[in-house]
């Protein structure tokens, strides 16, 4: 996946958080609200950090055994060079930006099979939001000098939130919509559920999987499922629709809350157009159209 650097804060959310927005309404996707909801997604309100409704009823915390086979990789740990990132102070609570980055690693290891020695893993620290309610660290992570890999984990907790492989395919592939995939997904249900009990995704037994939408990243076309637990988790795993290889993993701790977020936003969109529609002149249908812009604060 192509970045520049203003953009590298944003690399895993091309694939997560934007799926998100999609499952919760397809009405995001049009007119004004399109834009409403990008505007809402560029602000960066922050809030203070609680674990009172995550901390008992999460089940992963940090690993404390080594995935079978892994050995740390002699990478080396940076900082993501964005002004953002440079004005984000992490506290006493926090863990070392090392911790984090380890944990990444392994996870990186144990579902991509990346081994990141020599490698750079590029750490930049993010306070609470609305949109995620729980400070963490993100990483940027380097393979020969190509931004290929992202994850992020809760900075107090280490609780894994995504891991997410961006890339660039090498030959030209449509990137369009498939009907008759989103007819009938059951393909990709199959190796989700499959990949989902390999890699313990919602930490228990799998109550269901749901076909979620369809995108790309760059000129590599997804498909998203939701990985709902018997516990009550909920997960978003993203596919390649041209090889079907694993793109990227949204665990409960950050794809829960932010399907809440999104839930929260729809339903100020709305009353945000209702309001409108009542303020709004009578038509003319001899004026041109009129278009208003809508404040979600």
């Amino acid at each position: 996946m192509k970045t520049n650097r203003s953009e590298r804060k944003n690399f895993k959310k091309t694939i997560l958080a934007a799926t998100a927005v999609i499952g919760v309404s397809t009405l995001l996707f049009q007119g004004f609200t399109q834009a409403a909801t990008a505007t809402e997604f560029k602000k960066t309100n922050t809030i203070p950090t609680s674990y009172s409704n995550y901390a008992a009823g999460s089940s992963q915390a940090v690993p404390n055994s080594l995935p079978k086979g892994y050995q740390k990789a002699n990478y080396k740990i940076g900082a993501i060079d964005l002004e953002y990132y440079r004005n984000q102070k992490p506290t006493i609570k926090d863990m070392p930006k090392e911790e984090a980055a380890e944990i990444g690693a392994r996870a990186l290891w144990e579902v991509f099979g990346l081994n990141l020695e020599g490698q750079v893993i590029e750490m930049g620290y993010e306070q609470p939001a609305e949109s995620l309610p729980r400070s963490r660290w993100y990483a940027d992570v380097l393979v020969n000098g190509k931004r290929s890999y992202s994850f992020s984990v809760d900075s107090v907790t280490g609780e894994l939130f995504d891991i997410v492989h961006g890339r660039t395919l090498d030959k030209k592939v449509s990137v369009a919509f498939d009907p008759a995939l989103d007819k009938n997904p059951q393909e990709y249900v199959t190796l989700a559920k499959k990949l989902a009990e390999k890699y313990n995704v919602v930490h228990g037994p799998i109550k269901s999987v749901a076909y979620n939408g369809q995108g790309y990243s760059d000129n590599d076309p997804t498909i998203s499922l939701d990985i709902k637990g018997e516990d009550g988790e909920i997960a978003l795993m993203t596919f390649s629709r041209y090889d079907k290889a694993l793109l990227g993993i949204g665990y409960n701790g950050s794809y829960k809350p932010s399907l809440e977020f999104s839930e929260r936003l729809m339903k100020r969109v709305e009353e945000k157009a209702k309001e409108l529609e009542k303020s709004a002149p009578p038509t003319n249908e001899n004026e041109g159209s009129f278009l208003r812009v809508l404040d979600l604060d």
